[in-house]
């Protein structure tokens, strides 16, 4: 299906560079930076990705199917060159990427510019949320890049899609996402063999795309992991006992709600994901062509894969992006028709040239008035400052002060959100019961036993017997702080307004005073 091509990023280029900013909005550290740098450190130091697990007493040893390992070496390299301004010319890269390969998508479609910059503009909020320092900005750049293939091969009928080969080799090294491009390809050669079975144009294509679809596949075991990379992603996928404590695991619809309820004014990322994804199940519905229907397909996956988890809102704006942009345009052709056959337009009416869409994009914000705003916009946030942000009320940053002016090491059994923090500051000298990779290093009965202890589940406290645990590092709203302060054996030593930390009543630790020392939180801190 030939159509016109109308690029951005030649009728408006700095609007691009402003979007790419909105995107990149969020400079905040997020939970698990401390451990992927950590992680990294460790690769790069060894010479190799890490096999086996030296951070917990809980499965000490254990098998680690570290399936982002690539990625955790660009942000320890990033990081051990240029510090946080490293990781954050890193994310830029990321963003700026995907930003433009989604615009390269669109632009295969034949929609006006005006539409493509709507379109483009809501995404860049709906993404923001999730454009962390995290591995999952490569899954995302990557779909963008598959995305921007598949539209050419559907909108041109040709592309080099021969690429997501080694693409998808490199992507099982970088981010479990990969999953995604194995989806999006199966979908892609399914319909358009389907279509070319029900238009009597034979199997060539399809079984073209067909095998290239299983070449790279098979490319994603090229991993020092083979199949342990896909173990992993198969069990991240299941319905994990973790999952109902991980926000980035909630559905879509319960997530904007609780946002609605605890910070309203953030709710705007959430409802620009949704309206995406209404938009594009809405236009097709006016338009059911089937045209770009490979590409509807994999938008549809993408968008019930949005649905039943948040983490998935950014892969459904990429994927929606396309073919939404084309069906916008298929609707506003439409209504510029009836305009123009209207009985009601004067004599002559039908012969007045259309306005140039593109040409007004470009007016309506000169370039160096673009160019400027987004470099004020990225100073203002942070973009080019050697600091980053953490939320002193989301780590337990005055406990770990504590520990380390008072010498307090050992195994800690702490909040698995705050494991990897406790890792970058703690060890070697402590280890950690838990983390945030639950789902590549840990055995399901250690995860279910944690998950009863700090529910406060009587059957939980079979934990505090069945480990060596030297210290309890919880956050106060969690239900067995109250229990472990009765807890025969524990005793309370330090309290702040995010923490308790227990000592076993026979430790050093528990003998610095007779009561526990009350910390002050400090009113900002930095990464790390």
């Amino acid at each position: 299906m030939a159509t016109r091509r109308i690029s951005l990023l030649h009728h408006a280029p700095a609007l691009v560079l402003l979007l790419i900013v909105v995107a990149n909005s969020g400079q905040w550290a997020d939970p698990d930076l401390w451990g992927h740098l950590r992680y990294g450190q460790a690769a790069l130091a060894s010479g190799h990705a890490i096999a086996n697990d030296p951070y917990s007493y809980s499965a000490p040893g254990s098998v680690w199917r570290d399936h982002e390992w690539l990625t955790e070496i660009v942000m320890a390299v990033a990081y051990n060159n240029f510090g946080v301004v490293g990781l954050k010319l890193w994310k830029f890269a990321c963003v700026a990427a995907t930003v433009v390969l989604t615009a390269l998508a669109m632009a295969e479609t034949g929609a006006s510019a005006t539409i493509q910059l709507n379109l483009l503009g809501v995404a860049a909020l709906a993404m923001l949320l999730q454009n962390q320092f995290r591995p999952q900005l490569f899954s995302f750049m990557l779909l963008a890049a598959t995305l921007a293939l598949l539209a050419r091969d559907d909108y041109r009928g040709r592309a080099p899609v021969w690429l997501m080969i080694p693409m998808m080799a490199l992507w099982s090294n970088l981010h479990g996402g990969f999953i995604v491009a194995i989806a999006a390809l199966g979908a892609y050669s399914g319909v358009v063999g389907l279509q070319d079975l029900m238009a009597g144009r034979g199997f060539a294509r399809a079984l073209r795309l067909g095998l290239i679809t299983l070449a790279g596949t098979m490319a994603t075991l090229i991993s020092p992991y083979g199949f342990g990379a896909w173990r992993v992603v198969i069990h991240a996928l299941k319905n994990n006992a973790a999952h109902p404590i991980i926000s980035d695991w909630q559905p879509l619809m319960r997530t904007t709600i609780a946002q609605w309820q605890a910070d309203p004014p953030t709710v705007i990322f959430f409802v620009c994901g949704i309206a995406i994804m209404a938009a594009f199940v809405i236009t097709f519905a006016c338009t059911p062509r089937d045209g770009d229907l490979p590409l509807v397909a994999i938008a549809a996956i993408m968008t019930v894969g949005a649905i039943a988890a948040v983490r998935n809102m950014p892969l459904a704006a990429i994927a929606c992006m396309a073919p939404t942009a084309r069906h916008f345009e298929l609707i506003a052709a439409r209504w510029r028709r009836r305009n123009i056959t209207s009985p009601s337009i004067k004599e002559g009416a039908a012969a007045a040239p259309r306005v140039d869409q593109s040409s007004m994009a470009q007016s309506g914000l000169r370039p160096w008035l673009g160019i400027t705003v987004a470099i004020v916009l990225a100073a203002m946030q942070g973009m080019f400052s050697p600091w980053l942000a953490v939320d002193v009320r989301e780590y337990p940053i005055g406990a770990v002060a504590f520990m380390k002016q008072h010498h307090i090491y050992g195994n800690v059994l702490g909040n698995f959100v705050w494991g990897q923090y406790l890792i970058w500051h703690l060890e070697p000298d402590s280890k950690v019961f838990m983390d945030g990779r639950y789902d590549t290093v840990y055995p399901q009965p250690i995860i279910d036993q944690y998950l009863e202890f700090v529910s406060g589940q009587p059957a939980g406290f079979k934990v505090l017997r069945a480990y060596p645990h030297d210290l309890i590092l919880m956050p106060l709203k969690t239900p067995v702080v109250s229990m472990m302060e009765s807890a025969p054996g524990w005793k309370l030593v330090y309290r702040d307004g995010n923490c308790e930390l227990f000592a076993r009543a026979d430790s050093a630790a528990a003998k610095l005073s007779d009561g526990p020392i009350v910390g002050v939180l400090p009113r900002k801190s930095i990464f790390p």
